[in-house]
């Protein structure tokens, strides 16, 4: 069973939460392009036939649109399936992660045995990637994971810093999920997608839901050097993908006007439910660099919990990070929605903690 992320709406429906509005997963306001609706409909009698076994389509398009070769792509089940099967494929016998982070990287490394070494991110660092934090070295840690942007917190990686690292410990195996790079502005900034062709100890995984807004159909990738890719294959469950999930990852990908869309709204609305938070009393908000806003509570008497169980009262949803490893109850997260939705949030806000 998966405990402890947000976005679970059907739980808090089942609880009696009808009519919740959901802060608490950071998917694309806008919701999916048109387009994947039509090609769904489309070809929805596909579904009488096995998917491509191997996405073959897929992962070329991909290599494509990304400038890598076909060989160098596998396609998953969400990028949650890649990261389990990364160490079921290549068996490191000690990873490291860092943390606070999302859970399923530790979850992925324990599920083979692996032996996990957290590397905590300090909050006087502002949980940012310091000298010290990258500065480890262990001859028996095979592999790494990592979150850029990092999720909760938000923080960016600088790309020199990423591949400096991978230079710096050619023996181990560095993980780097971008799961909300393409919320970021100036990726190329910080994406080491390209540099996974030729640098043999990096693998990016990318999720195509949150962006794209169909969490639900469950689709990611990763990019890998070609050794790598034909070891994980060999471990990858068959038909893993459907094939209204292939579908609907090409066509979305190829929607230009969707995704500047998308893009131009997320960077506007995000300024402004920055702006607003860090005008509530208690209310800390880290710099926004994705769909999502980090925020650390500074008001005696007001957890995390406390906060989501009063919001939920008002019919709204955030993640309380408490249980994120190296968070305490200080701490939740909040997605970035239409203004209106933002604007109920804000007013919700500013009652629970007016009236604490």
């Amino acid at each position: 069973m998966f405990h402890g992320h947000g976005g679970n709406i059907t739980h808090l429906m089942n609880q009696g939460n009808n009519g919740i509005l959901d802060f608490s997963a950071s998917i694309n306001p806008l919701g999916y392009p048109q387009k994947v609706r039509e090609v769904i409909q489309e070809n929805f009698d596909d579904i009488l036939h096995y998917p491509d076994i191997d996405c073959a389509a897929l992962r070329k398009y991909i290599a494509r649109k990304i400038g890598h070769s076909e060989d160098e792509i596998i396609v998953g089940n969400g990028s949650t399936e890649l990261f389990y099967l990364i160490p079921r494929a290549l068996r490191p016998a000690k990873g490291i992660v860092f943390q606070p982070t999302f859970s399923e990287f530790a979850e992925a490394l324990k599920s083979t045995h692996t032996e996990v070494l957290n590397i905590m991110l300090k909050e006087e660092d502002n949980f940012c990637f310091t000298g010290s934090a990258c500065d480890f070295y262990d001859k028996k840690a095979e592999i790494a994971f990592f979150c850029n942007p990092n999720n909760p917190t938000g923080q960016l990686v600088e790309k020199a810093v990423i591949l400096d690292m991978a230079q710096q410990h050619p023996h181990t195996l560095f993980v780097v999920d971008e799961a909300f790079i393409d919320f970021v502005d100036e990726p190329e900034r910080y994406s080491v997608i390209n540099e996974t062709i030729t640098t043999h100890n990096l693998i990016v995984v990318r999720s195509l839901t949150k962006f794209y807004g169909f969490p639900g159909i469950r689709i990611g990738y990763l990019a890998a050097h070609a050794d790598l890719v034909k070891k994980m294959m060999a471990y990858k469950e068959p038909w893993s993908v459907n094939t209204l999930a292939q579908y609907a990852a090409m066509t979305a990908m190829e929607d230009g006007e969707f995704i500047s869309r998308s893009r131009r709204f997320m960077f506007q609305e995000r300024s402004f439910l920055f702006h607003e938070l860090s005008g509530i009393h208690g209310l800390s908000p880290y710099e926004p660099t994705a769909n999502y806003l980090f925020i650390k509570i500074k008001r005696d008497g007001v957890t995390s919990s406390w906060l989501r169980g009063r919001l939920l009262d008002l019919g709204i949803a955030i993640r309380d990070c408490s249980n994120f490893t190296g968070l305490d109850d200080t701490y939740f997260r909040v997605a970035v929605r239409t203004r209106e939705e933002n604007m109920r949030l804000i007013a919700a806000l500013k009652k629970v903690t007016d009236h604490q």
